[in-house]
Parts: C-alpha cells; sequence; structure tokens
C-alpha cells in the first residue's frame, strides 16, 4: 500500500511540474528567435496584434534581426542604428484580409503602435503594436 502511495505522490509532482513549465515559464521566458506575437481582442471588437522585441533596448548590443513565421503572419525586423528599425511585417497573408507592412521607423522603448487597418465584416480596426524590451 505504501509504495502506491509513492508512485501517486511522484505522478502528481511530474504533472504539475510540467504544467507550470508548459503554462508558465514558456510564456515568461525569452523565445529563441527573440519575439513573441500575441493578439487581444478590445471592446470595441478590434484587435491588438502585439510584437515583442526581446533584447531589443540599449546601444550597440542585443540583437540585430528578429524573424518569425507563424500561423498568420511573416516578420522580418531588422536594427538600423540606436532607434531605427526596418519593419517587413505580413499580416494574414495567405487571405483575402492580407496587410503588409514595410517601413522604417525610429521605435522609443515599450509599446509604439506601427500601423492600424480596417477589418472585414464590421469589426473594429486592427493595431500593430511593436513593443521593445530588455
Amino acid at each position: 500500500m505504501g509504495w502506491r502511495l509513492w508512485l501517486s505522490a511522484v505522478v502528481c509532482m511530474v504533472a504539475i511540474a510540467s504544467a507550470f513549465h508548459v503554462f508558465l515559464l514558456d510564456r515568461v521566458g525569452e523565445p529563441d528567435n527573440g519575439l513573441r506575437v500575441s493578439e487581444v481582442t478590445r471592446e470595441d471588437g478590434g484587435l491588438d496584434w502585439t510584437i515583442r522585441l526581446y533584447d531589443s533596448v540599449g546601444k550597440g548590443k542585443g540583437r540585430r534581426r528578429w524573424q518569425a513565421a507563424g500561423e498568420g503572419y511573416r516578420i522580418d525586423v531588422q536594427r538600423r542604428g540606436e532607434h531605427g528599425f526596418a519593419l517587413d511585417i505580413a499580416y494574414r497573408p495567405e487571405s483575402q484580409t492580407r496587410h503588409h507592412v514595410r517601413q522604417q521607423v525610429r521605435l522609443a522603448e515599450g509599446p509604439t503602435l506601427v500601423a492600424a487597418f480596417g477589418q472585414a465584416q464590421g469589426r473594429g480596426e486592427t493595431r500593430v503594436i511593436i513593443d521593445r524590451v530588455k
């Protein structure tokens, strides 16, 4: 009877540790490609599409390029000096409501709105926000 209790406790601890790693640590740590994309629906029905650039703050150090491709986006951001960045962002590139942002911008530390466009079916606008973090 005692070994079953120990086995159950070990299995439970492994399950809790796995859940902690999957649901918390992966979201807190810096991704390998240096950027994280998130979508948040606003109360007005619009969408805030935030691209968080890690290791992008600081003079002469950190990353020079961030690239990612996922379901519904392709991103290529290159640093051009201390605050300058070249953006090449494709949002929903395979759909009829696709948008492409290609521009050079100066970004301060923290979130910056870089593009906004209307959405189909009467929903609110979609905003693209770049967030520079350490």
